[in-house]
């Protein structure tokens, strides 16, 4: 959550002092939707400022009326306080802790914005104040909603399966924008985006039952391009592996512009995704893990078959872990070809 939230505010140095009118009032400003989030002041301070931060954004869509995907988990411990004589004393403190997650559908609201955080030292709590421009909301997404009509429009009347991947991905891109368009209020900037958005499904079905309907041509590998995509650097050689093993089932390596995309998602290791990592544990020694889910994309990045799991978990060193890696991707690629080519064809 701490690293999403970095990507999505930048980090406000809180300071001290007197706190600012808005912990106790929430502005009022014409266009704009404001709400407040707390959390308890604990160390590192950045954490508490960014669980703060995500949940004044929360606050924000929760004001909306919006479902949304986020969830508040709260943990409340009391101490028990003792008296000189070690007699309990009743409970003389309340230590509450707030686990904030905000759902990826209020994140992607453009103009959700935290404005300003406040940390009081003495209260032991961390204000943020966060809102909704609802003008540059609509006004984003209606560029969004015009990019779609724009690819729908670009693949005019070809008949192809590079036409219906590519119709696919904008009808799942307009799933997504649909759903980010239901979090603005029906009367205000955005409503008539809806209508259009309505009326884009509409063009884009038709399209979509008129090459169902078509004879389109059997799928052929060879005229196939593929990418690799990993989110992180692959260690020398496994880039040409791949490649090369790609290449042995008949299809064409280019990374601009591809018909297919081979994708890697690496698993988080102690610092973030890593190609091997290591873990420690005080009896069980060193254990070094290989993990990554397996995909085949469409170019445009939509899901042509489901995430195969490649996992690698060994003990004492990391010898022989590319080899297993390279038996475990033999085995994986063909899978997914067929499975791509038994739902495509």
């Amino acid at each position: 959550m701490a690293v999403l939230s970095a990507l999505l505010f930048p980090l406000l140095l809180a300071h001290q002092g007197p706190r600012p009118a808005w912990v106790g009032a929430l502005p009022e400003v014409p266009g704009r939707v404001y709400a407040l989030g707390t959390a308890e002041l604990g160390n590192p301070e950045g954490r508490a400022i960014a669980r703060a931060s995500d949940r004044a954004r929360l606050e924000v869509v929760a004001r909306l009326r919006a479902t949304i995907q986020g969830r508040t988990r709260v943990a409340t411990r009391t101490v028990e306080m003792k008296d000189g004589a070690g007699r309990g004393a009743g409970a003389g403190e309340r230590i509450t802790r707030d686990e904030v997650s905000v759902g990826a559908r209020a994140e992607d609201l453009p103009g959700l914005t935290v404005e300003q955080t406040f940390t009081d030292a003495e209260a032991r709590t961390v204000f943020a104040l966060a809102y909704l421009d609802l003008r540059q909301a609509a006004t984003s997404l209606a560029s969004r909603l015009d990019r779609l009509r724009q690819d729908r429009l670009r693949v005019g009347p070809e008949t192809s399966r590079r036409a219906l991947w590519r119709l696919r991905k904008a009808a799942s891109d307009l799933d997504r924008l649909e759903e980010i368009l239901a979090f603005l209020p029906a009367a205000g900037p955005g409503r008539d985006l809806v209508s259009e958005a309505a009326a884009e499904r509409r063009a884009l079905e038709a399209r979509l039952e008129a090459l169902g309907r078509a004879e389109l041509p059997p799928l052929d590998l060879s005229r196939l391009t593929l990418a690799l995509r990993a989110n992180v650097d692959l260690p020398l050689g496994v880039d040409a592996y791949l490649r090369s093993l790609a290449s042995s089932h008949g299809l064409r390596c280019r990374e601009l512009d591809p018909d297919l995309v081979l994708d890697l998602a690496f698993a988080p290791g102690p610092e973030g995704p890593a190609f091997i990592f290591a873990t420690l544990d005080v009896y069980s020694g060193v254990t070094y893990h290989l993990e990554a889910k397996v995909t085949l994309l469409e170019g445009g990045g939509a899901a042509l078959t489901r995430a195969a799991p490649l996992t690698v978990v060994q003990g004492e060193t990391p010898e022989g872990m590319m080899n297993q890696f390279r038996r475990q991707i033999d085995r994986l690629l063909p899978r997914l070809l067929d499975e791509f080519k038994a739902g495509w064809n």
